[in-house]
């Protein structure tokens, strides 16, 4: 129970869309409001009233729960509103500011308020009240009654996700406008995680942002994130489900430890709903594919005189494929901007090496092209280009942009209260989803494939080559998709409630989650494939040429051009199948006190934690695909466990009547293999409210990332890398433009392994902000936030490798510098330099600082006879984002480096909504800042055609309407004006644009009907 002085403090201090009301009365608007709520559960009713008049109701679930209210129906201002839903109750409400309300027990004596002023005309005073109710917050472990504090939040409704367009959770958070990171995607070709969304604050590593639902974290997801980091996906959480969620940007490890560094994203499920309410929803594209539908089904009963209640939700979903050749910018090489005529794709291509290395293509027999004319979707020709003819195509259609996704999800949420100072309770959340893509667009094959596809022709001793593409009527897409099963569930099961009648409270649970992926996909094997043909057109191997080391063939080549059967791809083929999995569990203990003892200015608050948890990681692969059975085939294998202790402990001190702090401090242990890492972390933060409309807050804090499992126990993984072979290109073909060189696209193995002694990556940062609310209608806030990452993991980027080792190479670069001893010893060459493999693992290195500055508003306008008017925005600037990724090398600027990040430095987003009657409409935008176009990222702003592209702008709008017999029909579209990714006129890769920023989806429509069962009408 906080003390009389600390309900005063809290009463007039607090900020969100803080006004001149005085503790103890409400101030808000005359306009009255048609409302139609249900009679029954008070949570829901509250719940309800929040939603339809746009205001925030403050409770603590225990003390509505057991209490239900007549309902309401009828045109009342929001006060008089809430008067009548707490009536009969025992209940009653405070004005904190104008917009907000809490609402507190009046059943015994409490502060004397502070002189009223007269009620506005139409409105009366609501009873007094006693205590200030407190309720759990994300960011801190002591229960709050404040909506804005030290830390800033950012929080989205569901509601607020379905007005502006939002179809999933993952949509809502990757528009935020501090998402601002360039991330894999299902758009990505053939990236370890097509499968998965991941997320990336500020344009910090994905893994930098911790994910939790309802305060408990999220497992990793199974797969590594470029094959080297874990990182939690969010593809999969279902709508139906969600509160609300609240992301709490910066260092957090003091109360939620590791990965806490960029931020928390605390998705909050909804735990008591009255009745029983359907949803239905379904759309799809302008362009062409991706349909999708959805149906929910959510309900809540309560028991024993609301002693025993239960929440539950049922959701299914279907989401349709968008193909490639959906869309005109990626459905043909007709799309590359920088050639005046399709350049086809080479589907059959016969080259030989000249004097110079240079490979030059072998005109295919006369007819032999139009022969295969059909293949491609009947697009097959004769093509031409500098190094000679080929049969190519121009499709590039047959990959996934989107992924075909079916799901099905189902949500149990209960409680039990044993007696007045016990509750039990739980949660359970099960997922299974079903995920088909296609990253590859049609396998490829050739020859001797360490070699670059080169071997020896022995008819007469010249390298020679083979490169052979497999179109869709061939290799049966049906049966060749990757497609993945996913399952997911979280429990939580545990014990709270007070000791006794003193102010100490508990909270004792238990809680698993775990995530299973299996993965299966035909796949041609390394065998089987080369027998095949060796048996159609190479014949047997005659041995191996000791000059080149190239297997020497007497090739047919009028056999080469011709098309295979299903039957034949399906013969040297087989499935790849893996299961992979991850899983965390913890026992948790903790224990609050809001009136732990008074200060002259008010009560200090309390919370302290204990906990421990085990963690596990296994991706075992196939071993074929370890073993390099498959054709050009890799991936990451390993498996470990490792077990984590932490104890945390947080004060929240009332210094004065206008200054409070909070201070936590954390200790995490891990162990695994043998070792044990601590780390202690804490968080220092001040808030100054030296009006009642003003809030000054400041703080300072530790953060750290225990390292990855996968990159602590990461088995030998091969991996075969596309990469330019920049030092070849410079002293074998110099003068020829980079896009021309024969060694622009090479493929070379790779081999990655984990490191187990791997220490923590740590963080500082600290954050200045103001937040102002003159009116009840309006409020403004800014941040200012900077992060400081040391011993940062690296696992390098292989394109950068082979530049820095060219450089090397070259003399450009001290030879003696870390950066040049590095590259020297992962890049492996033969005696005439080529290529041979490149080694690669995580090692603590890096640096990393990040400067941003963010600011939003918003503001209500209640008008007479139109209704009323919510103007909102939010902006993010990123000031700076620099790194170092070896000691003694130069500092990378991420925002002038195109090469190195093409990550967003700002992001404006904006929304109206509009409330009439029984209509509500939405117009939502968002502006994405300018990013470097092709060039620029390829080879920086100093070369030739480098520049920026333009911002990117967006637009949704839903429209609704509340039917008869409660129910509700809403209309969205969303990129109203089908704008696709701004033209990049030097993109000369397919797809065309960066799929990391931006989609091609272009405009959808959805339409969503809404059915309340058990409910009085709205």
């Amino acid at each position: 129970m906080l003390s009389n002085k600390l309900s005063l403090l809290i009463a007039a201090a607090l900020l969100a869309g803080t006004g001149a009301a005085a503790s103890g009365r409400i101030e808000a608007q005359a306009v009255a409001q048609g409302y139609r709520i249900a009679a029954g559960d008070l949570g829901g009713a509250l719940n309800a009233l929040a939603t339809q008049s746009r205001l925030q109701i403050i409770y603590a679930p225990g003390l509505v729960a057991g209490k239900t209210t007549a309902g309401l129906s009828g045109s009342y201002p929001p006060a008089q509103a809430l008067e009548r839903l707490l009536q009969g109750t025992g209940l009653g409400a405070t004005a904190i500011n104008p917009g907000t309300y809490v609402i507190k027990a009046t059943d015994k004596p409490g502060p004397k308020p502070a002189p009223a002023a007269s009620a506005p005309a139409g409105e009366r005073p609501l009873p007094k009240v006693a205590d200030l109710t407190t309720v759990q917050v994300t960011g801190s472990l002591i229960p709050k009654a404040e909506i804005e504090t030290a830390s800033p939040t950012i929080q989205i409704t569901t509601e607020d996700m379905k007005r502006q367009g939002f179809n999933t959770v993952y949509d809502a958070l990757k528009a935020l406008p501090i998402a601002t990171g360039a991330v894999q995607g299902p758009q990505g070709a053939s990236t370890f995680t097509t499968g998965a969304q991941a997320l990336s604050l500020f344009g910090l590593d994905p893994g930098f942002t911790l994910v939790m639902v309802d305060g408990h974290p999220l497992p990793d997801y199974p797969l590594l994130y470029d094959g080297a980091s874990n990182f939690t996906d969010l593809s999969g959480i279902p709508v139906a489900m969600v509160e609300r969620i609240d992301i709490v940007p910066g260092n957090q490890s003091a109360v939620y430890g590791s990965s806490a560094i960029a931020g928390v994203v605390n998705i909050v499920l909804k735990k008591r709903v009255q009745g029983v309410h359907l949803t239905l929803r379904g759309g799809g594209y302008a362009q062409g594919g991706g349909g999708s539908q959805r149906a929910e089904l959510v309900g809540g009963h309560a028991w024993l005189q609301d002693r025993l209640t239960l929440t539950y939700g049922l959701q299914y979903s279907n989401q349709s494929p968008i193909w490639a050749y959906d869309r005109g910018l990626t459905a043909s090489t007709a799309s590359n901007p920088t050639t005046p005529v399709p350049v086809a794709n080479q589907t059959f291509m016969h080259g030989v090496a000249d004097s110079n290395g240079i490979t030059r293509y072998v005109a295919p027999p006369a007819g032999a092209c139009a022969s295969l004319g059909r293949l491609f979707g009947g697009t097959t020709y004769l093509a031409h280009s500098r190094t000679g003819d080929y049969c190519g195509s121009d499709e590039a259609g047959y990959r996934t942009m989107m992924n075909r996704q079916r799901q099905y999800v189902g949500y149990l949420s209960g409680s039990f209260r044993l007696n007045d100072d016990a509750e039990l309770y739980g949660t359970a959340l099960y997922s299974l989803a079903k995920y088909e893509f296609a990253p590859l667009g049609g396998f490829i094959w050739l020859p001797n494939l360490a070699g670059y596809g080169q071997f020896v022709d022995g008819h007469d001793g010249g390298i020679a080559t083979a490169w052979r593409q497999f179109s869709p009527e061939e290799q049966d897409y049906g049966q060749s998709t990757d497609r993945q099963i996913v399952y997911s569930y979280q429990t939580v099961l545990g014990i709270r409630g007070n000791f006794g009648d003193s102010d100490w409270a508990y909270d004792g649970y238990l809680d698993r989650a775990e995530q299973i992926i299996k993965d299966r996909q035909l796949y041609p094997l390394k065998a089987k494939i080369d027998a095949f043909f060796e048996n159609q057109f190479l014949g047997p191997r005659q041995g191996v040429d000791p000059a080149s080391g190239y297997p020497v063939y007497l090739p047919d080549w009028s056999r080469f051009y011709q098309p295979i059967t299903p039957a034949d791809f399906r013969n040297f083929s087989d499935y790849r199948q893996t299961r992979s999995s991850t899983s965390m569990e913890h026992a948790t203990a903790q224990i609050s006190n809001t009136d732990l003892f008074a200060l002259p200015a008010g009560s200090v608050s309390m919370a302290a934690q204990l906990q421990a948890g085990h963690q596990t990681w296994s991706n075992p692969t196939d071993p074929r695909v370890v073993a390099g059975d498959f054709w050009g085939l890799s991936g990451t294998v390993g498996s470990g466990t490792r077990n984590n202790y932490a104890g945390a402990v947080e004060f929240n001190v009332p210094i004065t009547h206008m200054l409070t702090a909070d201070a936590a401090v954390r200790y995490d242990n891990y162990r695994y293999a043998g070792r044990s890492d601590g780390k202690a972390t804490y968080r220092a933060s001040l808030e100054f409210r030296p009006l009642d409309t003003l809030l000054l807050r400041g703080n300072y804090g530790t953060a750290f990332r225990a390292p990855d499992m996968g990159r602590i126990f990461l088995g030998p993984s091969g991996s075969y890398q596309a990469v330019t072979d920049y030092y070849l290109c410079d002293t074998r073909q110099p003068g020829i433009p980079l896009a021309d060189c024969s060694f622009n696209n090479v493929n070379v193995a790779g081999v990655h392994a984990g490191n187990r002694n791997l220490k923590d990556i740590t963080a500082k940062s600290w954050g200045a902000g103001v937040v102002w609310s003159p009116t009840r209608n309006f409020n403004l806030h800014a941040d200012y936030l900077h992060v400081s990452i040391a011993d940062e993991i690296t696992d390098l980027n292989v394109d950068q490798l082979m530049r820095d080792e060219a450089l090397c190479r070259e003399g450009r670069l001290d030879t003696g510098s870390p950066t040049c001893r590095d590259a020297a010893a992962r890049v492996a060459r033969d005696s005439q330099g080529n290529l041979q493999q490149i080694a690669f693992g995580p090692i603590n290195v890096s640096t990393e600082k990040l400067k941003t500055f963010t600011a939003g508003g918003s503001y209500r306008l209640e008008t007479a006879g139109y209704g009323s008017f919510t103007f909102g925005g939010e902006y993010n600037n990123v000031l700076g984002h620099t790194r170092v990724q070896y000691a003694g090398d130069p500092e990378i600027d991420l925002l002038r480096d195109p090469t190195r990040s093409s990550e967003f430095k700002s992001i404006l987003s904006g929304s109206v909504n509009w409330n009439v009657g029984r209509w509500n409409a939405t117009v939502y935008g968002i502006r994405y800042g300018s990013t470097p176009n092709y060039t620029a990222r390829r080879f920086g702003y100093g070369a030739a055609g480098a520049g920026k592209l333009a911002p990117w702008m967006l637009y949704n709008l839903s429209v609704g309407y509340r039917l008869p017999m409660n129910a509700r029909i809403a209309l969205t579209a969303n990129n109203v004006f089908d704008k696709a990714p701004p033209r990049d006129r030097t993109y000369a890769r397919w797809p065309y644009y960066n799929n990391q920023n931006y989609n091609i989806y272009g405009r959808s429509y959805f339409v969503e009907f809404n059915w309340d069962f058990g409910v009085a009408g709205r």
